[in-house]
């Protein structure tokens, strides 16, 4: 389906706030048709215009498709760099511990030092090696002492050990850094390619005649109230069920037993309540990397509601598809996760009755339809039970 693009942005996420990232708020689905009809030309692309209405819808599908693709492996890249950015955070906490404990153990080297020196002991040449500088320096210095005492040997060997293990965490949080500004640079990379992807669709929409649009909003309308008609009575059908359910377990239990299964407030489950939590964001615009609480991606959009259900999940397809365990296209029940595509860089939850809620694409919004209808299905997970 058609789905008119704006100057595309990416989202904010909400722990870490990085340079590379710009926030603006995509087109609701209430603008789309003033959007289309009032679409200014922009820049001449260089591909011929296309021929007919589903040519020009083909190319935008089709871009749109590749945009979410790579949008999904910033989400994965993302998740690393927050990863990385702990492991920075504990390398210097490390590092600050490892040096505060060597700078504890050349004092106390330098304490055996002085408490010789008064005893008459030959002592004075340590308190000169161990005089203040950087861990290294001092070490150096220390290597002169070698032949000095048992007691002063314990003292210089602690000391030793702490330089060590102060230079590993230093070590560790130089690498660390590194790891994350590759990380960095990979994430600009990949928002520049969605901002081209996206650009390129827009040209698409923009060489199409007046006439063209005109028939695709047609379109677009068309298949939006079908599939508001096919979530309303799913929404029915699914309230019936569980009320049918309720009444039957309430007849069925007696009076004097507890509920067999844990149940919520409302009565439903956890797969339930993140269903539940996805329908209320109906209408919401899809922005690439978003995670809500007003606009989605396709996995941010699980992230969110799931997140309102209790349950913690990534904001990566690809973490979905191996985390969690797989059931067939016959044994889904709502709560659980589709994915389309080979690298399954798209998902959805299901609903009931072959339908999903699902964050589309760029210049859509969150909105119920087909599994089957969606595309190239490839697979489901079950997040609880």
């Amino acid at each position: 389906m058609l789905r008119v693009i704006t100057k595309p942005t990416p989202s904010r996420r909400p722990r870490f706030q990085h340079h590379w990232r710009f926030a603006r708020n995509s087109v609701c689905a209430a603008a789309t048709a003033t959007v289309v009809a009032t679409l200014l030309p922009v820049a001449a692309a260089q591909a011929a215009p296309p021929t007919t209405v589903a040519a020009a819808q083909a190319r935008v599908d089709q871009l749109n498709e590749q945009a979410e693709a790579i949008t999904e492996q910033y989400n994965a890249a993302q998740a690393r760099l927050d990863a990385a950015k702990r492991t920075v955070a504990t390398a210097n906490a490390d590092a600050a511990k490892a040096r505060t404990q060597f700078e504890v153990a050349r004092q106390s080297a330098s304490r055996f030092a002085a408490q010789s020196y008064e005893a008459g002991g030959t002592a004075p040449v340590l308190s000169v090696v161990l005089t203040g500088g950087e861990p290294a320096d001092v070490v150096a210095r220390m290597s002169a002492l070698e032949q000095v005492s048992r007691a002063q040997g314990a003292v210089l060997t602690a000391a030793r050990t702490a330089d060590q293990r102060y230079r590993q965490k230093v070590a560790a949080s130089a690498q660390a850094q590194k790891a994350a500004s590759t990380i960095t640079k990979q994430l600009t990379a990949q928002k520049q390619q969605i901002t081209n992807l996206l650009a390129q669709s827009q040209r698409v929409l923009a060489q199409l005649t007046a006439q063209q649009r005109a028939q695709m909003l047609a379109a677009q309308r068309a298949k939006e109230a079908a599939d508001r008609a096919r979530a309303a009575a799913v929404l029915a059908a699914a309230r019936q069920a569980q009320a049918a359910e309720r009444a039957s377990r309430a007849q069925s239990r007696p009076a004097n037993l507890a509920p067999a299964l844990p149940q919520t407030a409302n009565g439903a489950s956890v797969a339930q309540r993140a269903v539940a939590a996805a329908m209320t964001r109906l209408g919401m615009p899809y922005r690439w990397g978003a995670a809500g609480p007003n606009s989605f991606d396709c996995s941010g959009l699980v992230q969110w509601a799931y997140g309102q259900a209790g349950v913690a999940t990534a904001h990566y397809t690809g973490a979905f598809w191996n985390a969690y365990r797989h059931v067939s296209y016959n044994e889904l029940r709502p709560g659980d996760l589709v994915f389309f595509y080979p690298d399954h860089h798209h998902v959805g939850i299901y609903i009931g009755n072959g339908m999903m809620v699902n964050a589309p694409q760029t210049g859509d919004v969150v909105k119920v339809a087909s599994v089957m209808g969606h595309g190239r299905y490839s697979g489901a997970v079950r997040v609880v039970g």
